[in-house]
């Protein structure tokens, strides 16, 4: 849109030692978004119109996620089914016990083999000597599951996550703080991926464009230089903003100057909360310059 950019010659019509006026210098943009949508659905909800003032993370609208968040339910119960297994350590107690068991029972033969040799057959020693070791390997199968059930709630997590980071993607979200310019959709259409959905521009901060003559003026003097930026608004008058210069074009125009570029602070109207300064305007700007 023209109002968005506005390139025009800007002269030089005041200086002293310590300053230098600007006139007719325009008012532009420093952010905006085409804000898409980032999946295919059809939108079940939008929550601001033009004009409307956003934060970056509010959530402008939603596209119908019915299934997904059926998806993050079943995700949810796995994760509580995973997590009950993985608190759930009775079977290495359980093995544990059985090991004391079976190395009593066989230590228990092995006294009585000693009292009175024999008294125990060999074929019933072997078999304790066998369940004895059996359940010594059983605490470490049990330990093993309870670290495979540990594991196991890592990957719900994850698989959980997953489906969390897909539902953000349902949601169209600001991505900056601004005002609502256009809204491009309606609540029932359907969207792919990429259809800007909202435009929103910054405006608590505007940059000013300047020409400033090379062959009086150093870029030095007006890097980082403090600015004052003055416009005559309908009804106000008179209006300054602050600001500070942020570039310094390295380039010489065929014109013989180069570009410098402010960014000034905007103010709203206490009365109705509109900002007063607004792309499009052109106004004067007074650089304060370096040593």
């Amino acid at each position: 849109m023209a109002w968005l950019w506005v390139a025009v010659m800007v002269l030089a019509t005041e200086t002293n030692a310590n300053t230098i006026t600007l006139a007719n210098c325009p008012v532009s943009i420093i952010d905006e978004a085409q804000v898409p949508a980032r999946v295919q659905g059809q939108l079940i909800e939008l929550s601001v119109k033009e004009g409307d003032s956003v934060t970056k993370g509010d959530v402008l609208g939603r596209i119908d996620d019915a299934v997904l968040r059926k998806t993050l339910e079943v995700k949810q119960h796995q994760l509580a089914a995973a997590q009950k297994e993985a608190d759930n350590d009775v079977n290495v107690r359980y093995a544990k016990w059985a090991n004391l068991v079976a190395d009593a029972e066989y230590q228990q033969a092995v006294d009585a083999n000693n009292r009175a040799p024999g008294a125990v057959p060999q074929a019933e020693m072997r078999r304790l000597l066998l369940e004895r070791g059996k359940t010594s390997l059983a605490i470490e199968q049990a330990a093993h599951d309870l670290e495979v059930a540990k594991l196991t709630v890592q990957v719900r997590q994850a698989e959980l996550a997953e489906v969390e980071e897909q539902l953000e993607m349902y949601r169209i979200v600001a991505p900056l703080d601004g005002v609502v310019v256009k809204r491009f959709f309606h609540a029932g259409e359907w969207v792919k991926p990429g259809d800007t959905v909202f435009h929103i521009i910054r405006m608590d901060r505007l940059r000013i464009e300047g020409m400033v003559r090379a062959d009086q003026y150093t870029p030095g003097q007006l890097a980082n230089a403090r600015t004052i930026f003055t416009v005559k608004l309908p009804h106000l008058g008179e209006q300054r903003f602050e600001g500070q210069t942020v570039f310094v074009s390295p380039v010489v125009e065929v014109t013989g100057e180069f570009t410098v570029w402010a960014e000034v602070t905007n103010i709203r109207d206490p009365k109705n909360g509109q900002w007063l300064l607004r792309p499009g305007l052109t106004g004067q700007l007074t650089i304060q310059l370096n040593p």
